[in-house]
């Protein structure tokens, strides 16, 4: 699956900012992990991982592109952090403590995914040259134009951590091609790397659901979101994306 157009072969290194901000989350978790009281919660265990993929996000911070260390940070991190994770569910506790650390650890592990999974195709050996454009198959329930987009998404809904990819996107949401996908209404955040290295989480909405079909065996089952809340450096690179492509279609609604 291609990631795109890629600015330079190191753009998708830069990974200090989202490194940063998954740190500062995580470093908020500490408090209300230390108040579990869940009876076979190992505590200790658990903050030795959050405490290892804080130290591990660091390295990525402290080193430069080019250095592996930002790469295997990311990789380090999402480790340390499913370690977590399964420990956390293995508890099944409706504690306050467990619940907020879970979906704290679920939400860093969501934004942190596709940056891992860009991360990895960029140190790949590059791949031949694109054919012409792909035809985004016309949908009824999409009102805007949208452009392929094949990359990996992470997203979060309460306190679950899911994967997918994404088929294409538009200035208002993007389809999330997963067996996993959400009733419609359900609130989630998505959290995917654009194809010059920017990190975009945005608040989300499920709007309409693309169930298996066996008949239609190349059509992804998985779900429309539409964007609730971007924030504006996100959005901006969104539009970025979209005006360095050329529509291949516009349909009015």
């Amino acid at each position: 699956m291609s990631v795109g157009v890629v600015d330079s072969p190191s753009s998708l290194f830069r990974a200090s900012r989202p490194a940063r901000q998954a740190r500062e989350w995580l470093a908020g978790c500490l408090g209300p992990l230390q108040d579990i009281q869940t009876p076979g919660a190992d505590v200790e265990a658990l903050a030795a991982s959050v405490a290892k993929a804080i130290g591990a996000l660091f390295a990525v911070q402290a080193s430069g592109p080019e250095e592996p260390a930002h790469m295997a940070g990311v990789r380090q991190a999402m480790e340390h952090l499913r370690e977590a994770m399964q420990a956390l569910q293995d508890l099944s506790s409706d504690e306050p403590a467990v619940v907020q650390t879970t979906q704290t650890i679920a939400a860093v592990m969501a934004f942190l995914y596709p940056l891992q999974k860009a991360q990895e195709r960029a140190s790949m050996v590059p791949p031949p040259p694109p054919g012409p454009p792909r035809e985004v198959p016309h949908d009824p329930r999409r009102s805007t134009h949208r452009l392929p987009l094949d990359v990996d998404i992470g997203f979060q809904s309460e306190s679950n951590f899911y994967v997918g990819f994404s088929e294409d996107i538009s200035e208002g949401g993007l389809f999330v091609a997963t067996y996993d996908f959400l009733p419609i209404g359900t609130r989630l955040t998505v959290n995917f790397t654009l194809p010059d290295g920017h990190v975009v989480s945005a608040l989300s909405e499920v709007r309409w659901v693309r169930e298996h079909n066996p008949r239609v065996p190349e059509m992804m089952p998985g779900m429309g979101v539409q964007f609730l809340d971007l924030r504006a450096e996100d959005r901006a690179a969104v539009q970025r994306f979209l005006r360095r492509r050329a529509p291949l279609f516009h349909e009015h609604g």
